[in-house]
């Protein structure tokens, strides 16, 4: 890549970057000049890519990007790495895929990342009364998100409890 395309590219990827997808999680895809080189997602595209440009061993083949937001972005990261083949995706990337988890699955491992963040957040010690503030609030929210991610992953496991066929003649 030349250096005035490797500098127009780095011009695009400001700080606020992360602020135009509004929470929104987006699958990117990097190409390089014989294709496909890499796709994931995440809320911080220009951010990510930005990363990539500066730390991948493969940066410098980087040519073009593409950002699209799917209703599903994990699901669309997976068919995308398994149908496209991109060159440096290690994860979904294999022979044979592994299944998809099921979705109480998901749900845990989401439930579990957000108590992580939530004991990390509460573990920080606020510098001022402004840092104090923005601590609680991320505390309130996690705690919201918790409690609405436990309730759906209870949904879901019970959804795949099969009901006895004797309950089935009673309630048609």
């Amino acid at each position: 890549m030349a250096d005035v395309d490797a500098q127009f590219l780095r011009g695009l990827f400001d700080e606020e970057g992360s602020l135009h997808t509004a929470g929104r999680t987006a699958l990117y895809r990097l190409y390089g000049p014989e294709g496909l080189l890499y796709v994931g997602i995440t809320i911080c595209p220009l951010t990510r890519i930005r990363t990539h440009l500066r730390e991948q061993p493969w940066r410098s083949l980087v040519i073009a990007v593409r950002i699209d937001y799917p209703d599903d972005p994990e699901a669309a990261e997976r068919q995308a790495v398994r149908a496209e083949h991109p060159r440096h995706n290690v994860v979904f990337n294999a022979p044979t895929p592994p299944p998809p988890p099921d979705p109480a699955a998901r749900l845990r491992t989401r439930l579990a990342r957000e108590q992580r963040r939530l004991a990390e957040l509460e573990a920080t010690v606020p510098e001022s009364a402004t840092h104090l503030r923005l601590l609680t609030r991320a505390i309130t929210t996690k705690k919201a998100r918790i409690a609405k991610l436990a309730g759906r992953v209870r949904e879901e496991e019970s959804a795949a409890v099969p009901v006895p066929s004797e309950d089935r003649r009673r309630h048609p």
